[in-house]
C-alpha cells in the first residue's frame, strides 16, 4: 500500500463526501479509491467511514484520524510546494468564483495587471451569484460579500464596502428624488435583489436616528447582481448596490446617489478558501495582488 496516497485518498473522500467525486479529483478509477480506503482501514485496524448507497460519513475514529492527518499533510504539502517554487515562477490553473457585479465592474477592469505580472497562471473565473462548494467543484478561492456563515472555511477580509442607494438621472427626472424612506416606500419604484439559491430578498438597508431600518418590498428584482445594476442604470427604479460596483456609473453620471444621509451600511468583502486546501503559489500571489488592488476601497 502507498501509505501517503491512501491518506490523500481518504482526505478527498471526506472532503467531497463521495467515492465517485474523489476518484474524479484524483484522476483514478473508483475501484482504486475503494481499494486504497480498505487497505488503510486494514492497516489501522479501525473503520474510518460508514458507507451507504447514498452517503459517506465519518466514524468517530475516522473524524479523529482526519483531523490529525490534515495537519500532517498540510505541513508536507507546504514543504514540497516551497521546494518546487524555489526555482520556478507561479504557474498553472487558478479557479476563482465571485459575484457577477463584482466580476464585471470591479475585478475585470483591473485584471489585466494581474495577467501582466503573472503570465503563466491560467485563470478560470466562475461568475455568478450561486453559492459554490469549493472542494467538490475544485475552486481555489471565492470572493464574497457578507459575513462568513460556514466556520469551516477561512476568510480574509479585503475591505468593507459601503452600500449606495442610487437611481438613474432619467428615473429621477420622471419620478423625482426620494425625500426619505417613507417617500421611497410609498411613491417610488424599487429595484431589488433576491438570492439565486434561496429566493430570499435582500432588503434595502438604512440608518435613521441611530436605529437600523429596512425596505423589503420591490417592484422588479433580479437574482443576478450585475443584472440588478443594469436595471438601475436603465431607469427601472431606485435600489442599492456596493460603492465599488457603482463607482464607474456614478463617475459617468449614469447613476446618481439618493438618500445619502440615511444610507450607512457597510458589508465585508472577503476572499475565502478551505482550511485544508494548500495555498500554493498561484493562490498566494492572487491573494496578495487582490489585497493590494482593493486597498483603494478601504
Amino acid at each position: 500500500m502507498d501509505h501517503l496516497l491512501a491518506i490523500r485518498t481518504f482526505q478527498r473522500i471526506v472532503e467531497t463526501r463521495s467515492f465517485t467525486r474523489a476518484a474524479a479529483h484524483l484522476d483514478m478509477p473508483r475501484s482504486t479509491v475503494s481499494k486504497l480506503l480498505r487497505e488503510l482501514e486494514t492497516h489501522l485496524g479501525v473503520k474510518l467511514l460508514q458507507r451507504t448507497t447514498r452517503t459517506v460519513t465519518l466514524t468517530p475514529e475516522g473524524a479523529e484520524y482526519y483531523r490529525k492527518v490534515c495537519d500532517i499533510v498540510a505541513v508536507l504539502d507546504d514543504t514540497e510546494e516551497s521546494m518546487r517554487e524555489m526555482g520556478s515562477a507561479a504557474r498553472g490553473r487558478l479557479r476563482i468564483d465571485l459575484h457577477s457585479s463584482m466580476a464585471c465592474f470591479v475585478l475585470l477592469p483591473v485584471l489585466g495587471t494581474f495577467r501582466q505580472r503573472y503570465p503563466h497562471i491560467q485563470l478560470a473565473l466562475g461568475v455568478g451569484d450561486r453559492p459554490v462548494n469549493l472542494i467538490e467543484e475544485g475552486v481555489d478561492c471565492v470572493i464574497r460579500a457578507g459575513e462568513l456563515a460556514d466556520s469551516s472555511l477561512i476568510a480574509k477580509t479585503l475591505y468593507r464596502d459601503k452600500l449606495i442607494t442610487c437611481a438613474s438621472p432619467s428615473y429621477i427626472a420622471q419620478f423625482g428624488m426620494p425625500l426619505n424612506q417613507d417617500d421611497l416606500e410609498k411613491n417610488h419604484r424599487i429595484v431589488g435583489y433576491f438570492s439565486a439559491s434561496t429566493g430570499e430578498v435582500w432588503p434595502l438597508r438604512f440608518r435613521k436616528k441611530g436605529k437600523d431600518a429596512q425596505v423589503v418590498r420591490f417592484d422588479i428584482a433580479a437574482n443576478d447582481s450585475a443584472a440588478q445594476v443594469g436595471m438601475l442604470v436603465n431607469g427601472l427604479g431606485v435600489g442599492q448596490t456596493f460603492a465599488s460596483v457603482a463607482a464607474r456609473f456614478l463617475e459617468s453620471g449614469e447613476l446618481v446617489p439618493v438618500l445619502e444621509s440615511i444610507t450607512k451600511a457597510t458589508i465585508p468583502i472577503s476572499i475565502i478558501y478551505p482550511p485544508n486546501k494548500q495555498l500554493n503559489a498561484r493562490v498566494r500571489v492572487f491573494i496578495g495582488w487582490i489585497t493590494e488592488r482593493f486597498s483603494q476601497y478601504k
